[in-house]
């Protein structure tokens, strides 16, 4: 199946509980939610297997003389660990409305890419289909959350 990225939005007094413990406030089955319909889904951002090529797309260009990741890197950082017999350990992460509002911030300022980028990014056949249209739904997603002055937690498992 590989490995996902799955985001839930979490209200501001839910912030500090969310960072000792994710797990109540993610999903128990988030690729159901993910692939349910339109009128059945959570509010969530999924960003399937693309969270690996965004992830290249925010870190700077080798040669970049500022070598910093944009702001819109941590939406997305963050690595399973292995554990053995192709089985791994997920990685969660969360953050505030103040940062979530960053992110939106920088991901408005991400154009789409084209397919060339798109290869040098990816793994296998990255197209700029794929990767633009999860870009889209991340800045759609971030710019409610921000609206909505909500913080969100995310899973890489």
């Amino acid at each position: 199946m590989g490995i996902r990225y799955y985001a839930y939005p979490i209200r501001p007094d839910q912030v500090s509980a969310a960072r000792l413990d994710p797990w109540p406030f993610l999903s128990d089955d988030p690729l159901m939610d993910a692939w349910a319909r339109d009128e059945d889904r959570p509010r969530m951002l999924y960003l399937d297997k693309c969270w690996y090529e965004l992830q290249r797309l925010f870190v700077p260009a080798r040669d970049d003389p500022h070598p910093r990741p944009r702001m819109a890197f941590e939406l997305v950082r963050g690595a399973v660990s292995e554990t053995g017999c192709g089985a791994h350990s997920p990685f969660t992460a969360v953050h505030g409305p103040d940062v979530v509002a960053a992110i939106a911030l920088d991901l408005a300022r991400v154009e789409p890419i084209d397919d060339e980028k798109a290869a040098l990014i990816g793994r296998w056949n990255s197209s700029a289909d794929y990767v633009n249209h999860y870009l889209a739904a991340a800045q759609e997603f971030t710019a409610g959350l921000t609206r909505d002055g909500l913080g969100l937690v995310y899973l890489i498992g």
